[in-house]
């Protein structure tokens, strides 16, 4: 399994570099949601900031915190209209783990559905279910939509292999998950993953890094270390040093210098340096 971060305003001007270089290789971004109140509608205030740096480091999917006792089609509409042009390499997500004191699991479920169908309608994906196992149990009825879901599946415990390895808290209409929050508030890592905050949540993926590639679609650049034994890798073009690495050494390519001289990989590493391939 490998590690990623979902995060908002709650994290505040974060740093993707850093949550990178510890450990994190995907990131899942907050959109926005509405109002309790009245179902307003709004974008969360990291939003685009997230949106503009976070896809330079990590693949990224953005999500909406849905409130099902208001105007799903709406939600939808306005969460699709923030994300239609967004470098995401991950599905869009309905995060649901919220209802009105008086909402059935039956309204609840009706609603979840016109969402997603919406969301799969415009973007032509259809979102990931971000939930809690017994919240989804105890407030939603059986339905086709589920079938249509991917699971991210929220669930506290380190001590277990998998979100319900120890047979407690196990989804109705799932017998698999993608993605699991496996920590958050009071983890204490926020500022490690280039947060603000004191806490940061944390995920697993279901899967290694060659099946989180083929789950992207992504088949990176490698770049191959020739020229020397040791080479360099700096902080940015020209900056300071912070490593080397060895001749032989291959590296994903995360991005190019605007000069074309350097390949961003872990770090920066002068093109004269490497050897192009095509994993």
């Amino acid at each position: 399994m490998i590690i990623g971060i979902d995060v908002s305003h709650h994290q505040k001007e974060m740093d993707f570099y850093k949550a990178r270089k510890a450990g994190a290789r995907f990131a899942f971004i907050r959109a926005g949601s509405c109002t309790m109140a009245n179902g307003t509608c709004y974008t969360d205030s990291q939003f685009q900031r997230n949106k503009d740096l976070a896809h330079e480091y990590l693949p990224v999917g953005f999500y909406w915190y849905f409130r099902p006792n208001h105007a799903p089609i709406k939600q939808a509409e306005y969460f699709c209209s923030l994300i239609k042009d967004a470098p995401a390499k991950l599905p869009p997500v309905m995060d649901l783990e919220t209802k009105a004191i008086d909402q059935s699991p039956a309204s609840i479920t009706e609603n979840a559905a016109k969402f997603a169908t919406r969301v799969y309608d415009k973007v032509g994906k259809w979102p990931l279910l971000y939930s809690r196992s017994q919240w989804l149990n105890a407030n939603t009825v059986p339905d086709p939509i589920w079938d249509q879901l991917g699971f991210w599946v929220a669930r506290y415990n380190l001590n277990i292999a998998h979100p319900w390895g120890d047979n407690k808290c196990i989804p109705s209409y799932y017998t698999d998950w993608l993605f699991w929050q496996y920590s958050d508030g009071g983890n204490g890592y926020g500022a490690e993953f280039g947060a603000k905050s004191k806490s940061i949540d944390l995920n697993y993926f279901n899967g290694d890094l060659a099946e989180f590639a083929a789950y992207v679609n992504d088949i990176p650049l490698l770049v191959q270390v020739s020229a020397s034994w040791a080479v360099s890798l700096c902080g940015g073009p020209g900056g300071p040093t912070i490593g080397a690495t060895w001749r032989g050494t291959q590296w994903p390519v995360l991005g190019m210098s605007k000069d074309g001289e350097y390949y961003k990989v872990e770090a920066w590493i002068k093109r004269t340096a490497v050897d192009e391939q095509v994993n």
